[in-house]
Parts: C-alpha cells; structure tokens; sequence
C-alpha cells in the first residue's frame, strides 16, 4: 500500500500559503498607500 500522507499535507499547505501569501501583499499596498497619503500631505504642508 502507498503512503499518500505526504502528498496530502504538501496539498493541504497550498491554500495556506496562498492565504497568507495574499494577506501580506494586501498588508503591503495598505501601507504603501498611507505612507504615499502622508508623504503628499507631508509636501502640501511644506510648499505652504
């Protein structure tokens, strides 16, 4: 008989680091879009 059970924990894993893969990419660009927000207000205040 073969043992399948690690075929199936690696099958298992992929929705877990696609998950998490997706959350920090998600993470990243919420970032990046309020360190752009900060830094236009930052230059709007400076040029006044």
């Amino acid at each position: 008989m073969v043992d399948y059970t690690t075929s199936l924990i690696w099958l298992a894993t992929w929705p877990i680091i696609i998950y998490i893969g997706y959350k920090f990419t998600a993470f990243n660009m919420a970032h990046f879009s309020r360190v752009e927000t900060l830094l236009e207000k930052d230059d709007d205040h400076t040029n006044v």
